[in-house]
């Protein structure tokens, strides 16, 4: 976004001395500010975090930004979810520069917490964890449960929402749903992530009225870009008119699914892995099953055009302690055949996270891919 023929959010000194200002009225306001409910009390609900970034591959400051938050991801897994809106470029939508305009975003990189704490340029990760925890101290008078699946051609999400019995206000609300697109590799920026593919505008049915006590369970499906690298994650959460979040969830989906009809790869082991050292080596276990009747022949395949590892860093496709390289040609017999394998990243003195993608094909046509990620956090 131009404005005065310069990018916004491009004078840091300008940014910085912005979010100085927004961090002493937040911590001023926190200070007196109302929890629901107290800690102490029975049936209080542990706050999930939506942080909303805004973002661009074209903003200088981004990256630091982007960077910063993975750090404090690393340091608090768990705590919140995050999602990356972008603006202006090849990942930008409708729905999510839709998105930015609601919440006011015009100055690039932007952080928002809970839809109504907004700091301006790339933040400090001491700064926003002590944002992070004032936001989490409040509680939440919601419960999310979320379970999510693919299916050939859509996303399908399963939601309860459990309001505190504890509460003396009827909240109304409204349901938002999102799909995220965990890591990718852009050519002239490198990695990105949280990149949000899906985050259609709230219908009639969204709204919600929660008396205290409720339980209310809701489904809701989004179309799926078979293009999208995996994993995706399912993101939901109820918030006010004015923006302000009263409760988030989130759900990973990883590799392919039975749903999908004939093949997956089915995940043991996570994969997003944090290593302390440089040199470390982190190993991603995963089974590719055959749901046909019929027998499939495969290649499977770590492309160089899907990695993206620094200097000095390897990665080799293993199986019971013989490892192919990056490429092996397997067949799976009919009906459930399956075969066991590993993925092995093996990190250097240099750089700080690596990703490798793996691609099974049958007769040239792609059947599945799933992404691995090592980050190094001495």
């Amino acid at each position: 976004m131009v404005v005065g023929g310069r990018r916004v959010g491009e004078t840091k000194l300008k940014r910085v001395l912005q979010g100085a200002i927004l961090l002493a009225v937040t911590a001023a306001i926190l200070s007196c500010g109302e929890r629901f409910p107290d800690p102490s009390q029975e049936g209080e609900f542990d706050r999930l975090v939506l942080l909303e970034e805004g973002t661009g591959t074209w903003c200088t400051y981004c990256p630091e930004a982007a960077e910063n938050i993975e750090e404090l991801l690393q340091g608090h897994p768990g705590e919140f979810v995050v999602l990356a809106l972008h603006w202006d470029d090849e990942y930008s939508s409708d729905e999510t520069e839709a998105r930015l305009t609601r919440l006011g975003i015009d100055k690039f990189p932007t952080i928002i917490f809970d839809g109504v704490e907004a700091y301006e340029g790339a933040r400090p990760v001491e700064e926003m964890e002590q944002v992070l925890a004032d936001r989490r101290k409040l509680g939440s008078p919601l419960k999310l449960e979320l379970s999510a699946a693919l299916t050939a051609d859509s996303v399908l999400y399963e939601i309860t929402v459990i309001t505190s019995a504890l509460s003396d206000k009827t909240i109304e609300g409204t349901l938002r749903i999102a799909l995220v697109e965990d890591t990718l590799t852009d050519a002239s920026v490198g990695l990105l992530h949280h990149i949000v593919r899906r985050l259609p505008e709230a219908a009639g049915e969204d709204a919600l009225t929660l008396e205290p006590g409720d339980t209310v369970s809701l489904n809701r499906a989004l179309p799926l870009d078979q293009s999208w690298g995996r994993p995706l994650e399912a993101v939901v959460w109820i918030e006010a008119s004015d923006l302000k979040v009263y409760q988030a969830a989130s759900y990973e989906l990883g590799g392919g699914s039975p749903d999908e009809g004939d093949f997956s790869i089915e995940l043991e082991s996570d994969t997003i892995q944090t290593k302390s050292n440089p040199g470390d080596t982190a190993f991603y276990y995963f089974t590719l099953k055959n749901h046909t009747g019929n027998e499939l022949t495969l290649h499977v395949e770590t492309p160089d055009s899907l990695k993206n590892l620094p200097a000095d860093w390897s990665s080799t496709i293993c199986k019971e302690g013989l490892c192919y390289g990056d490429s092996l040609n397997l067949t799976l017999s009919a009906n459930g055949s399956s075969q066991k394998f590993h993925i092995e990243m093996a990190s250097s003195a240099t750089g700080s996270e690596g990703k490798v993608v793996i691609e099974v094909t049958a007769g040239g046509a792609e059947v599945d891919r799933q992404t691995f990620i090592l980050r190094i956090a001495p």
